[in-house]
């Protein structure tokens, strides 16, 4: 796993579903709607990249692989392909 910018981060999450909770640490929660489900991960104010051992955290609290994670940042996973992922592995349940 290489590094990914925090920023880079922040914003492919906010685009896809999580919102932004700021206290010591950015908590980011993902929402289906405006129902705040289970999955958030959080961002250190203090960081500007991600290596590789927080982002073994990161992928872990999101409930992806290493390369989903790479997909979701990057862009290619989507919003409704990524919450489709977390149903089919038991992580969040749709109404």
């Amino acid at each position: 796993m290489s590094a990914i910018k925090t920023k880079d981060i922040r914003s492919a999450l906010l685009k896809k579903g999580f919102r932004s909770d700021n206290c010591h640490h950015e908590y980011l929660w993902l929402y289906l709607g405006e129902t705040q489900t289970g999955v958030r991960t959080w961002l250190s104010h203090g960081l500007s990249e991600y290596g590789e051992d927080l982002l073994a955290k990161v992928k872990k609290e999101l409930g992806v692989s290493k390369g989903q994670l790479f997909a979701l940042v990057g862009c290619p996973l989507d919003y409704e392909t990524y919450v489709a992922l977390l149903v089919k592995s038991g992580r969040i349940k749709t109404e």
